[in-house]
């Protein structure tokens, strides 16, 4: 089964523009690229190429028909949609099947960790990952999936590291840190160890998978691109920039307060990432459990192995020094940590 014309929805948002781009620069095809944007949302920046249209639909109110004509042709089409627009994707897989798109994407690309209040025996996802399951439970279980009509491919990750446009969340992708020192917000322990996903490396892994479809057909898959700790990541700042990296700990409690009333967050942590700051501290509390992790078994980079994964040291010196070979730059001051 060759997948040839792919179309990808959401390619003007943070994993859409990636995923593109990897298609358009695939090494080992050549793929035919039908890029979706919103409206009001300028195109994405990818490579010119005559194997490329990039077209503008209103997600919000576009029929099934009106989806049915743009889908014509089309081999596999991926979703990479978010917020209110990810409400969408059971109508795009709905015009899909009627116009045999042969593989369906639904929006995963994550880890979802289970929320947990102190004296509760219920446990409890974050509306977030709660949205993204049902949506995915839908999509799997589609009826041209089924009929055998369509198949499925699902990708997870760990945390996307490389988000520069999130200081607090990934403090590290900033050239010029406020007061000149790296804060790292940890609940917890700085000790455990979470896993990490370069975009770049999740997007060359999705190109594989359309390259190889026998190997991801009706499969869920999971690429990581590193595991490590809030300790590490600190030390490796200081040492690829010379300069302090700061690790403020916040408690448990601290998390089951902001989750009652997010309002609670400190302003500069609610107000400085597009993130819901409640879905931050879940998040962050998983990771320092050690919760925000796969095992092994669960973790295919295996599959594809000409996509080589970006160790959170590899990006930071590339960022910070500028290549591989570089000297690392004189250690800045002691670390310190705050409570």
């Amino acid at each position: 089964m060759a997948l040839n014309k792919i179309a990808v929805f959401g390619a003007d948002g943070q994993l859409g523009q990636v995923i593109t781009k990897a298609l358009l620069e695939c090494p080992d095809k050549t793929f035919d690229v039908l890029a979706f944007k919103g409206p009001l949302t300028p195109g994405p920046d990818v490579p010119e190429s005559e194997h490329y249209e990039c077209r503008t639909v209103n997600l919000l109110n576009v029929t099934q028909d009106k989806l049915k004509d743009q889908l014509k042709g089309v081999d596999a089409v991926v979703c990479a949609l978010n917020g209110k627009a990810l409400e969408s994707q059971p109508l795009i897989q709905d015009a899909a099947a009627d116009v045999e798109v042969k593989r369906f994407y639904p929006s995963e690309y994550g880890f979802h960790a289970v929320y947990r209040k102190p004296g509760d025996e219920w446990g409890y996802v974050h509306p977030i990952w709660d949205m993204k399951n049902r949506l995915l439970e839908s999509a799997v279980h589609h009826d041209a999936i089924q009929e055998g009509d369509m198949s499925y491919t699902v990708i997870g990750c760990g945390d996307f590291y490389d988000q520069e446009d999130e200081p607090i969340w990934c403090p590290w992708t900033q050239d010029f840190p406020e007061r000149n020192v790296y804060t790292l917000h940890v609940v917890g322990s700085p000790e455990a160890k979470a896993q990490y996903t370069h975009k770049d490396d999740f997007a060359r892994f999705l190109v594989a998978t359309l390259c190889e479809p026998e190997k991801s057909e009706n499969a869920t898959l999971n690429f990581v691109s590193d595991e490590v700790s809030h300790r590490q990541i600190a030390q490796m700042l200081e040492k690829f920039t010379g300069r302090q990296a700061k690790i403020e700990i916040r408690s448990e409690s601290d998390v089951h307060n902001i989750v009652k009333d997010p309002s609670k967050a400190p302003e500069k942590l609610r107000e400085n990432s597009a993130l819901p700051v409640d879905f931050c501290f879940i998040v962050k509390a998983a990771q320092s459990q050690s919760r925000f992790r796969r095992p092994k078994g669960e973790i295919h980079n295996h599959l594809f192995p000409n996509v080589k994964p970006t160790t959170f040291e590899q990006y930071l010196r590339r960022l910070h020094v500028g290549t591989d070979d570089v000297e690392e730059r004189p250690p800045g001051p002691m670390r310190s940590e705050t409570a």
